[in-house]
């Protein structure tokens, strides 16, 4: 007898709450207001284009053109990355029999030999049982976590983020990353570079709203600058511990210590497994890092040196023990024969 499928899980729009693009919209603002700003009310006034060329000052001019070039070229890389983090799915639980719950599930049928071999799961729940999703009727495979937000099951969730009205999960982590990246080169750049123009503005009683402008933008660009590069920081420390912010906040890591990550397979391998395997491309909104996102232990993870440094204790214990036993059993003999010749 057949058996028969379940139901395909009905799969709602991504954007289909329009409010959540209120943060995105704030977030657009913010970008908009800070390049207007910079290159309006700081660099364009530093060009000098009402003066005669005689009458410029050169190094300044300079100065203006090399910061215009620097700032488009980060902006853009910016606004890429921005838009990629938002439109690219961070990825879902495949939509394989494999992985409902619990109807078709292989792990039924009690004699199939690879039923553990099918997933390769590290993961379980306390009770030993593989984790399941209440909500979407599934198994969980290793580092998936379920979003209410984005109600489905994201593979590698870092976390929601509301200002890209998106998960951070597998398939978009680099591009979040590279986000923070060019988000603190772009306001470092705008907060001490502009420090000159509000000095100027200030010392040459400018028109109010040149000078308010600045001030503005030096304010906020100041601030995000400080609050996006403690946040940069923090995940940078987070790729080369192999962690994602749900893993960092969950208490068997507390008890565990933050250096007891069973993905960590290193810092180069850390590095390859966000930013992708080209190092020509890690810095470019390009080049995702290669796999699925189903599975995460590798021959360098920690998990499996470790189990393979415990296999061959046990290998070695195994052998003292036959080998001492061998030799009691040979002592036994001689002195047996010993006693029988005599």
């Amino acid at each position: 007898m057949k058996s028969v499928d379940p139901p395909a899980n009905k799969t709602r729009p991504r954007f289909g709450e329009p409010a959540k693009f209120l943060p995105v919209l704030f977030v657009v603002g913010i970008i908009s207001s800070l390049y207007c700003i910079y290159v309006f009310h700081h660099c364009v006034p530093m060009l000098q284009h009402k003066l005669a060329p005689a009458l410029r000052n050169q190094a300044m001019e300079q100065r203006a053109l090399i910061q215009l070039a620097i700032f488009h070229y980060v902006t853009l890389l910016l606004l890429i990355c921005y838009i990629r983090s938002i439109m690219i799915h961070p990825g879902e639980i495949p939509n394989d029999p494999l992985w409902n719950y619990p109807a078709q599930d292989f792990r039924a049928d009690q004699n199939d030999p690879e039923k553990e071999a099918k997933l390769n799961l590290q993961e379980q729940k306390r009770s030993g049982e593989r984790r399941n999703c209440k909500w979407c009727g599934k198994y969980k495979p290793d580092r998936c976590h379920h979003c209410r937000v984005c109600r489905t099951c994201i593979l590698k969730m870092d976390h929601h983020c509301p200002w890209i009205y998106n998960c951070v999960g597998f398939r978009n982590h680099k591009y979040f990353f590279l986000l923070l990246f060019y988000a603190v080169i772009a306001c470092n750049l705008i907060a001490f570079t502009m420090f000159e123009s509000v000095q100027r503005s200030v010392d040459a009683n400018a028109p109010f709203m040149s000078m308010f402008a600045l001030l503005f933008g030096e304010t906020l660009s100041s601030f995000l600058a400080i609050l996006v590069t403690c946040f940069f920081g923090f995940h940078i420390w987070l790729m080369m511990k192999a962690m994602t912010t749900i893993e960092f906040c969950e208490k068997s890591m507390k008890q565990s210590g933050y250096d007891g990550s069973a993905y960590d397979q290193g810092g180069m391998q850390n590095i390859l497994g966000v930013l992708g395997p080209n190092p020509l491309l890690w810095l470019l909104p390009l080049g995702a890092p290669t796999g699925d996102g189903l599975s995460y232990v590798g021959e360098h993870s920690k998990l499996t040196v470790d189990m393979a440094a415990n296999q061959r204790k046990k290998t070695r214990s195994r052998g003292s023990k036959r080998s001492g036993g061998g030799r009691g059993s040979g002592d036994e003999y001689s002195s047996t024969g010993e006693t029988g010749a005599s």
